[in-house]
């Protein structure tokens, strides 16, 4: 017998179909949501330690030029204005010194503070001289207030480049930057950790779709395990914006010199990379012609100052000094561009034009390049935005640790723990040695720098901060072996913290040149003080974390 279907077999039939795709659906979002939490949770949980690192350093590093520079080096703490005519006859004056071949590339690295705390007049050849077969250079560097000189070099330009005179803030950024282990390893590695952080924020985001309603989610009263959960997550979607653009623009800053440039310059310049970075910096070498023509640096300096007068000139190239082919190029910060500016002239101080220092190539990408840097730095719109920055990155910081913190307690916990109370403890030992060392290890290099300005003379600090700053680390981090309450160690981190950085007022108040009390410099003072009120925080962590019960007990026993 045939089956006759009517139409509420019609009606059902749909019905569960209906239901079937519906199911099938939640299965299939249910199973893509497990697969995005599981990359989440191990990208955060593999690299929470170095991206702390990182990021903690990035956050300083916001800082770092100029305001902790200035404040670390008292030379450039006064402000000194050079006439643009003593800056031009102090070139020809050298440059009439040096041997011919060092008259092609002259560059002019005015005091500011960015890379040199001195007026540095480097002679450049970049193709070596009778003692030389690399690039060579006589650099003569003066101090800027007197313009006596101070030093000079004689050698190779790596090595010349590689001895300026350091301090603790620079340190720090140069560490976040590679980490101290060289290029290409250490900014392949900074770069990979752009990566992370790009793919836990994104992943982040996916998971935690209710976004509105943990905008503003925190049960700071609820418990230790809340708190921590509700923070990473209030971090994460706050600074979701924040950490997208810094994860991106540091993937790029760490893996564009070193895998993207030279690919650049093999598929577009046949594996010139010359001919690319004279493409992007927009500074080809010029034809000499012989020909005498005074190059008028007075006339192009004094131009540039009214073109942009609230930019800073940072330095000047000078190519074919004093030949009738002679071009001029002035790097500037501030003013009206976003990044670096670079103002080119003719040697007569004709203005040709202006452009990014990344070079006149056209297109919508050169400019989104542009303004990653500034970006992943924070140094497009004053100290508030500054700020900002290094509050958003210390908050980047702390989200692979709670979120790894929240991975050790769900696996401590619960009717089938996978870790015991023991493993626990030694895993918080490891994230407070490391990453709480490292932040000891920063606080450390501040009074530390207030020591060296008054005992030790010039570059001769270099010496001093990269084993200050590893050693207190690696001892940090040593004792986290022998230190048996977890909660104990963290609290004796905030201590050290906290009596390191109160330090630097006092210290500076006897020592420093510029201090709080004689106000020689606003500055120096107000950042004095700010080491004082983070000092004070760090206090104030350490006396609200109080021992827990075992800890209680065991001083009871002693």
């Amino acid at each position: 017998m045939a089956a006759t279907f009517t139409h509420d077999h019609f009606v059902f039939s749909a019905w569960n179909f209906k239901l079937f795709c519906i199911n099938a659906g939640a299965r299939m979002k249910s199973i893509t949501l497990k697969k995005l939490f599981l990359l989440h949770s191990w990208v955060g949980v593999v690299t929470a330690v170095l991206l702390f690192v990182v990021a903690f350093t990035g956050a300083l590093a916001v800082l770092a030029r100029p305001e902790l520079k200035i404040w670390a080096n008292q030379s450039l703490q006064q402000t000194q204005h050079i006439p643009n005519s003593e800056i031009s006859t102090l070139v020809n004056t050298y440059h009439a010194q040096v041997p011919k071949e060092f008259g092609e590339n002259i560059h002019v690295f005015m005091p500011t503070g960015h890379n040199f705390h001195l007026l540095a007049l480097v002679f450049e050849s970049h193709h070596g001289d009778e003692n030389y077969q690399q690039e060579v250079l006589r650099a003569f560097e003066f101090d800027p207030a007197s313009l006596a000189l101070v030093n000079t070099y004689y050698g190779p330009s790596k090595q010349y480049y590689a001895n300026r005179k350091t301090d603790a803030a620079s340190y720090i950024g140069e560490f976040h930057a590679d980490l101290h282990l060289g290029r290409p390893i250490g900014l392949i590695l900074t770069g990979f950790l752009g990566l992370t952080l790009l793919v836990s924020t994104v992943t982040g985001l996916f998971i935690h779709r209710k976004l509105i309603k943990e905008l503003f989610t925190f049960r700071w009263l609820k418990g230790f395990d809340v708190t921590i959960s509700d923070g990473h997550k209030v971090m994460g979607i706050w600074g979701s914006i924040f950490n997208i653009v810094i994860g991106f623009s540091g993937a790029f800053l760490g893996l564009a010199t070193v895998i993207l440039l030279p690919a650049a310059a093999f598929v577009s310049f046949g594996g010139d990379q010359d001919k690319l970075i004279e493409t992007f910096t927009a500074i080809p070498e010029p034809i000499i012609s012989h020909v005498n023509q005074p190059t008028n640096i007075t006339a192009i300096l004094s131009d540039a100052q009214q073109r942009y007068p609230h930019a800073v000139i940072l330095d000047a190239t000078v190519m074919a000094h004093n030949d009738t082919n002679a071009q001029v190029y002035l790097r500037l910060l501030g003013g009206e561009a976003v990044a670096s500016q670079l103002l080119h002239y003719n040697g007569q101080g004709e203005y040709i034009t202006s452009m990014s220092s990344f070079g006149d190539i056209a297109g919508v990408s050169i400019k989104i390049i542009e303004i990653l840097f500034p970006l992943h730095f924070g140094n497009f719109a004053g100290l508030f935005v500054k700020l900002l920055w290094v509050m958003l990155g210390l908050a980047c910081a702390l989200m692979p640790l709670s979120g790894m913190m929240m991975w050790l307690a769900k696996r401590t916990r619960g009717s089938t723990p996978t870790l015991s109370a023991d493993a626990y403890a030694r895993w918080n030992r490891f994230i407070i040695g490391s990453c709480g060392g490292l932040v000891l290890a920063c606080c450390v290099l501040f009074p530390v720098q207030v020591l060296l300005n008054y005992a030790v003379a010039g570059v001769e600090h270099n010496a001093y901060f990269g084993p200050v700053f590893f050693y207190a680390w690696l001892v940090w981090l040593v004792i986290a072996a022998f230190w048996q309450n977890y909660k104990n160690y963290f609290r004796a981190t905030l201590l050290l913290c906290a009596l390191f950085l109160i330090s630097v007022l006092p210290l500076n108040s006897v020592l420093g040149v510029n201090n709080v009390i004689n106000a020689n410099s606003t500055l120096v003072a107000f950042t004095d003080i700010s080491f004082l009120i983070v000092g004070l925080a760090f206090l104030w962590g350490y006396l609200k974390t109080k021992p827990d019960a075992i800890a209680l007990a065991e001083v009871k026993a002693a």
